[in-house]
């Protein structure tokens, strides 16, 4: 007997379904996509629909990732100045 096949994986996501799957709200992705200063990931404009493709929304959660030594440290703060007068 013939297994039914499976459906694959959708490569592009609405806004919504890219959202549920970055497990980020659906505004989030809304207002980086307005700012347009790289903040969210990258999209497909279609017109008046928007799109999200799987692996650019894997490759921009890849390059979001920070490493615990590599956190910030709070500066320490430099000596003032000194005049020699």
């Amino acid at each position: 007997m013939r297994q039914p096949e499976q459906a694959a994986p959708a490569e592009y996501f609405t806004t919504t379904e890219a959202a549920r799957y970055l497990r980020l709200s659906v505004q989030f992705l809304e207002v980086a996509r307005h700012r347009g200063d790289g903040r969210g990931p990258p999209f497909v404009k279609l017109s008046r629909s928007v799109r999200y493709r799987r692996s650019a929304l894997d490759a921009w959660m890849a390059a979001q990732e920070k490493l615990p030594d590599r956190a910030e440290q709070p500066k320490a703060k430099s000596a003032p100045a000194v005049d020699a007068a």
